[in-house]
């Protein structure tokens, strides 16, 4: 009995008006937003090739060593081919860096090869399945219980000896297979269109991760169609449950995101960069004050340098020391922000899809530490390079032999590799349990709203 329910709860949605309207709909979002995102990762891999070009060029013809230390090398990170599917922070993590001996880590302006981007982003998927499926989710379920109540076919059913939840299950299963599944479809079609046209390629753990991405998705797709068959199982006009759902989407998808982040910057206040970089050259100025000898006062040589690098040392542990202080409090203020955004399933949903993707919040800190382990292995390099040099100048017959060895340009390969590992999708999940247990939980609760709606469900009104 329960597999004619679900047949026919499939067949009346695949003949509806609603169905192929939708089917429409996700197949020129979903298709067209990731080739058009995949075409825009084949100019990013261009650029990056271009990039990596240019930086081992300028070091073949470098004169300057000196400069060089200080000046720093500027790095790229390799786009994450992930992104086609969820951006994530993608955009603010796709930057050139620029690493240095004595200067901290800069980053470089955000990339962007196509300037249309700036002015239209192109939506992804993870876009399209927080806005628009989670939408199609509710059109497809608001009236399944109160509709059919109201066009009184609910009643024809249930003078059939057949249980309620029995009658219940049948409407969500077919309900969900029927938006499900030319989701899938689509999603697939884009993928062949994608691999097909561009230079796009996955490996088997980026699979891996989007099947777990695509997995996520249908759990988040799942807590919409059971939100709205649980207010429909509650109300007993189609209209009123619309007007309801429509009104709680927007809370959960648009309101509780966005306001998280404000409520979080007012809980924990950070001062901006600009402050940040004020009290930073004030340090460096009063610590290079008080290295300037007393009047009369006459040093030599040694004692200069020993005070040069006492006061150099006292500057990188003052600074060190404000921007951990900093960062601790940005941390904080993100952690407020995303316990906040987790009322939503849809902040839930984006923080696990965007970390599956290599785009998440966690990935964007691990980078920021691999650059800092980065700017450390530079700096030993160079000094290594360096001490080599200088010992190698020491035997040199005159001083414009000497100039020659300090200054000979470095090769690409005796600089480290700047290359940051993605993260494994065992880890990816395990970071993103939180969110999947909350969506998990939700469908488990919203169907058994749904169960004790219906079971209390008068049919006579």
């Amino acid at each position: 009995m329960l597999s004619v329910l679900i047949a026919k709860e499939i067949r009346a949605h695949v003949l509806s008006y609603r169905f192929a309207v939708s089917f429409l709909l996700l197949f020129v979002l979903i298709v067209s937003s990731v080739e058009v995102i995949a075409l825009n990762y084949d100019r990013q891999l261009a650029s990056y090739a271009e990039a990596r070009r240019t930086q081992e060029e300028k070091l073949k013809e470098g004169t300057d060593f000196r400069s060089f230390q200080w000046a720093g090398y500027t790095v790229d990170r390799r786009p994450n081919g992930l992104a086609v599917l969820a951006q994530g922070l993608e955009k603010e993590m796709a930057r050139s860096v620029t690493v240095s001996s004595f200067r901290e880590a800069k980053l470089g302006r955000s990339k962007y090869p196509n300037p249309l981007f700036v002015l239209f982003p192109a939506p992804d998927l993870l876009y399209i399945v927080n806005i628009v499926v989670s939408l199609l989710a509710i059109l497809f379920a608001f009236d399944a219980i109160c509709g059919e109540q109201e066009e009184g076919t609910l009643r024809l059913i249930m003078a059939n000896p057949v249980p309620r939840h029995r009658v219940l299950l049948a409407k969500w299963i077919g309900g969900y297979v029927a938006l499900l599944a030319p989701f899938l479809l689509c999603l697939a079609s884009a993928l062949f269109v994608a691999l097909l046209t561009t230079d796009l390629s996955f490996t088997g753990a980026e699979w891996a991760a989007v099947g777990a991405m695509v997995g996520v998705s249908a759990l988040y797709i799942s807590v919409f169609f059971l939100l709205a068959l649980m207010v429909s199982a509650l109300v007993h006009r189609s209209s009123t449950s619309l007007v309801v759902n429509f009104l709680v989407w927007v809370l959960l998808v648009l309101v509780v995101p966005n306001t998280a982040p404000i409520v979080a910057r007012a809980v924990v206040p950070v001062p901006s960069a600009g402050v940040l970089g004020g009290q930073r050259e004030a340090i460096q100025r009063a610590a290079w004050e008080s290295m300037r000898p007393q009047r009369g006062q006459r040093l030599s040589s040694e004692e200069r340098q020993q005070r040069f690098d006492a006061t150099q040392a006292k500057v990188r542990e003052e600074t060190a020391r404000l921007v951990s202080d900093y960062m601790q409090r940005v941390d904080r203020q993100i952690s407020v922000g995303v316990m906040l955004a987790r009322l939503s399933p849809s902040a839930s949903y984006v923080y696990a899809t965007a970390g599956l993707a290599g785009g998440g919040l966690g990935d964007f800190s691990d980078l920021r530490q691999y650059i800092q382990r980065y700017r450390q292995e530079f700096s030993d390099r160079v000094r290594d390079i360096s001490a080599t040099r200088s010992r190698q100048a020491d035997s040199a017959a005159d001083l414009s032999e000497r100039q020659e060895i300090m200054n000979a340009p470095v090769a690409p390969d005796d600089l480290p590799r700047f290359a940051p590992g993605n993260v494994a999708l065992a880890s990816a999940l395990t970071a993103s349990q939180v969110d999947l247990v909350l969506l998990i939980l939700l469908n488990v609760g919203l169907f058994l709203g749904a169960y004790t709606g219906f079971l209390r469900y008068d049919l006579m009104k």
